[in-house]
């Protein structure tokens, strides 16, 4: 790894702080919740006193690991350090970003291209398929121990961020990270089936809808699908029954661009965009005030479903026209 990270005040404030509270950012996926349970995790095993705080529910898939212990959704209330993971921004926190304005003592650990600097260190590693893969990376550097439970957690968020290994994200580091913690014998093969082989019916029934409301244009190369809240409350379904909706859409044959406008209450739309080929999926996210990696990124709009589609066709076609 890089010697631009400062290892040394990374360790001393760890060292010094015994109320540690970490964060990561709204509607948490595996990276984030792989990532801030596995700091949390080590520095409880350094006899600290440590939670996650998390911002917005967890699916419920994910306590298939042990995290019952370790997440909170209440405002902390005692701490000497805060850690924010898989963060690109501080309002990607939510209303713990609060916490982070006034409180100088605070550590960031991220993976994204659009990472802005808002803790006091920030370590930050766009080369690095997901914050999981990155805390593997300072832990090992730190000579952090890791055991069963934290190897389980890093092994989420990679597995999730580059979508079972096939994003391409993964690089040869990246294999040896999840070699490394697969040498501490969990049952990876129920592990990839129940966080990459398994639906809910709520979200079966959500890409039917996702489906049929589907558009392609400019030669089938963009997707653009639609869930209205009409259709999540159809399926007593909220956004986060969303998941992984769009890796179906960019897999139709001839797409090289999907996007799934999700209306989360009245004219609140949460967009995620997802490339196969070149095109940089971050810059058109930017164009909304959005953010997140080449191949993988989301924005929130607001306004009418119409509008939207039709302003988000034209920032994807100015990309197109550029290749």
């Amino acid at each position: 790894m890089s010697n631009k990270y400062d290892f040394c005040k990374f360790k001393e404030m760890i060292s010094n702080a015994n109320n540690i509270a970490i964060f990561t950012h709204i509607l948490p996926d595996g990276d984030a919740i792989g990532s801030s349970c596995a700091i949390a995790t080590m520095l409880r095993n350094m006899g600290k006193n440590a939670y996650v705080y998390m911002p917005s529910k967890v699916l419920d898939e994910y306590y298939y690991l042990n995290i019952e212990n370790i997440i909170r959704y209440e405002f902390p209330k005692e701490y000497d350090l805060i850690i924010a993971t898989d963060c690109a921004d501080i309002d990607r926190i939510g209303d713990y970003s609060s916490v982070f304005k006034n409180f100088t003592n605070s550590i960031a650990i991220d993976h994204h291209k659009t990472f802005q600097n808002f803790a006091n260190i920030n370590f930050v590693s766009s080369q690095s398929s997901s914050a999981c893969e990155f805390l593997f990376d300072i832990m090992n550097e730190c000579g952090y121990e890791i055991n069963k439970e934290i190897a389980e957690f890093l092994y989420l968020g990679i597995l999730r961020d580059t979508g079972g290994f096939m994003h391409d994200c993964t690089t040869p580091h990246t294999l040896r990270v999840v070699a490394n913690l697969l040498e501490y014998e969990f049952d990876a093969e129920n592990f990839n089936r129940h966080f990459m082989m398994r639906i809910s019916f709520k979200n079966a029934m959500l890409l039917k809808t996702a489906l049929n409301n589907l558009q392609l244009f400019n030669d089938g190369k963009i997707a653009i699908s639609t869930i209205s809240n009409k259709d999540l409350k159809n399926y007593n379904a909220n956004i986060d029954d969303t998941g992984g909706l769009i890796s179906h859409i960019l897999s139709i044959d001839k797409v090289e661009i999907a996007v799934l406008i999700t209306e989360s209450t009245c004219g609140v739309h949460k967009l995620s965009l997802r490339s196969k080929y070149d095109v940089d999926v971050s810059d058109i996210a930017k164009d909304f005030g959005g953010g997140g990696h080449c191949k993988a990124s989301g924005c929130q709009m607001y306004g009418k479903i119409e509008k939207i589609v039709g302003a988000v066709k034209k920032s994807i076609e100015k990309r197109l026209i550029k290749e």
